[in-house]
């Protein structure tokens, strides 16, 4: 157990306080755990980073209060002891206890250091010709271009050997031996990395069924080789495995805004107008944990990710959705490149 007596970067106000804010101390504290006081300074509850998410599944918006999604009734030890911290994390399977009392002023933090999450095989989707981004991707396949200096697959790979990435699967048509060229066997990654040749495009799922000993493993966790985020996916997996999920969708918020006045029509007759609305929904991120039950689902061809989620929840498997909120961004267009290279070159 490690307690922390510095609680500056885990405290925020309830009063006015949003979902957003809330993530920010989470990741300015950096203990997955907000922790929530008073105008005096007094604990109300907390917040976890899970709490956000299910918050976002439940239709909550990053703008929306956060006081509904409080825990009020935090685990907290009236003394100091690490043995008795210890012992109520384990009971009551939490992470971390707050040294103090509701209504009282926090005055520490237990947090439990677990073991580190054991993290399956990632396979990399990097067949894709890019055409958005020509002409740049008449030269160089599209995981070669660089943001900040550095080509997107270098980053991705780096990012999933500190998470604790071992083996990788590269799938690779378009460009193909400029890819291996340039990644080789993953050593300079950290990482142990076979490629899968696919001799047509297969799409965004069926590279999967080309991997020879698929029915050897127990869990994929799948993302597209051009995508930039922050989240951590030891989360993912862990929040996979917990709900016993077959298939698992990271998902990210998405605001449409229509700019006309919608009419609302009920056989040719109105029954009202509503001046420039905005939906938010869950939209996929490109990123995916799979496991063995679903493999049996995708086809020896061609075929999309849509194609096997649809197919997973028509056989009764038990698919779920997990939240990124921290930085997200599909090199798909232009835009998007030049949003990229800006965010890095502010450092972000």
């Amino acid at each position: 157990m490690e307690l922390l007596i510095s609680m500056d970067d885990f405290l925020v106000k309830e009063e006015g306080l949003t979902l957003r804010e809330c993530l920010q101390v989470i990741d300015r504290g950096a203990v997955q755990l907000a922790i929530v006081v008073d105008s005096h300074g007094d604990l109300v509850g907390v917040l976890t980073d899970g709490d956000v998410r299910r918050a976002l599944l439940s239709g909550a918006s990053m703008e929306d209060g956060a006081s509904p999604f409080i825990s009020r009734n935090p685990v907290t030890l009236s003394r100091e002891s690490s043995l008795m911290a210890r012992q109520l994390c384990e009971r009551y399977d939490v992470k971390h206890v707050i040294l103090g009392a509701i209504g009282a002023s926090p005055v520490g933090l237990y947090r439990y250091k677990s073991k580190a999450i054991e993290m399956p095989p990632a396979f990399i989707l990097a067949g894709g010709k890019g055409i958005r981004l020509r002409p740049l991707t008449l030269e160089k396949p599209k995981p070669l271009i660089e943001v900040g200096g550095r080509p997107i697959l270098h980053r991705v790979l780096e990012s999933l050997s500190e998470m604790g990435v071992e083996k990788v699967y590269l799938s690779v048509n378009y460009m193909g031996e400029k890819i291996e060229e340039s990644i080789s066997d993953g050593s300079q990654f950290g990482l142990s990395v076979e490629y899968i040749h696919e001799q047509e495009p297969m799409g965004t799922a069926g590279p999967l069924a080309l991997l020879r000993n698929l029915n050897d493993i127990e869990e994929l966790l799948v993302m597209n080789a051009d995508l930039l985020s922050n989240d951590n996916f030891r989360t993912l997996v862990h929040h996979h495995r917990k709900l016993g999920n077959h298939l698992t969708i990271a998902v990210r918020e998405h605001l449409t805004s229509i700019p006309f006045g919608v009419v609302k029509v009920d056989n040719g007759v109105v029954s009202g107008i509503e001046e420039k609305p905005s939906y938010l929904d869950m939209v996929s991120a490109g990123i995916y944990c799979i496991s063995r039950p679903v493999f049996s689902l995708i086809p020896p061809s061609p075929s999309d990710m849509p194609d096997l989620i649809n197919a997973a929840v028509a056989s009764g498997k038990h698919v779920g959705t997990f939240p990124l909120y921290q930085r997200w961004i599909d090199v798909g267009s232009h835009g998007d490149l030049q949003r990229a290279r800006e965010e890095f070159e502010k450092g972000n």
